[in-house]
């Protein structure tokens, strides 16, 4: 006879944990993160809501509730991108000395918020999708098209107060998008091969972009304020809807 003590008895009796139930819009931001993981783990070409599902260990139903399709999930995932890059819009600078407006402005553009938003290999998938996807290629290009309005009203503004020497803002706004651009995609492949101190990329790109404006070099206390440099892997962050 299998004899047991009255805590054993007990302890058996004792309701296993609940799990604990997620909000829509939690279950949103952590089935964002799993798509994002699988971009940079696998490639786009691997992501169907099944893998998806998988790697999120949820129901592949769970997934068509929230998003419907593997193009609305990356749309969703573009949308919120695209808040977050409105935030550091609205964060620049809109007042104050016109040379710290400059390179605060750069600053942004070069810092690790800009570049972590969106890393390369979401945004390589992200152009994909939109050669392809007419919605998903309206959201990027309306991004591209307030990135030159911001850049070039900024451009202008400096125009004006002699701290740049360009001949046509909107034209300088697009050669510094590129710039900017071009930073973003390719610095996790250049990092590891630039033996320097930690954020020296980042802080080499401002001083470029200011040389390519005609705007001087960075002085000794510009480059002592610029602290937002600091290498690390470009992980992104959660992608909660806001």
């Amino acid at each position: 006879m299998n004899r047991c003590s009255l805590s054993e008895v007990q302890e058996s009796k004792q309701p296993s944990p609940r799990k604990t139930r997620l909000s829509a819009g939690d279950r949103r931001e952590q089935l964002l993160d799993v798509l994002v993981q699988v971009i940079r783990s696998e490639g786009y070409e691997q992501v169907t809501m099944a893998r998806l599902a998988q790697a999120a260990g949820v129901n592949p139903s769970l997934l068509m509730h929230h998003f419907g399709s593997k193009e609305n999930l990356m749309l969703t995932l573009v949308n919120v991108s695209l808040q977050r890059y409105g935030q550091l819009f609205r964060e620049l600078p809109g007042s104050g000395d016109a040379r710290l407006r400059l390179v605060q402005m750069l600053a942004v553009y070069f810092g690790l918020r800009w570049m972590n938003t969106l890393a390369a290999p979401e945004v390589f998938a992200i152009m994909s999708l939109a050669r392809r996807h007419e919605e998903v290629r309206l959201a990027v290009a309306r991004m591209y098209r307030r990135y030159h309005r911001v850049l070039t009203q900024e451009l202008r503004f400096q125009q004006e107060q002699g701290c740049v020497r360009i001949a046509d803002a909107a034209a300088s706004a697009q050669v510094l998008m590129a710039l900017t651009e071009g930073a973003h995609y390719f610095s996790d492949q250049l990092q590891p091969q630039i033996s320097e101190a930690p954020g020296a990329y980042g802080l080499r790109m401002v001083e470029h972009a200011l040389l390519l404006l005609g705007a001087g070099p960075l002085t000794q206390a510009e480059r002592a304020g610029l602290n937002d440099f600091t290498v690390t892997e470009m992980n992104g962050g959660s992608y909660a809807a806001e």
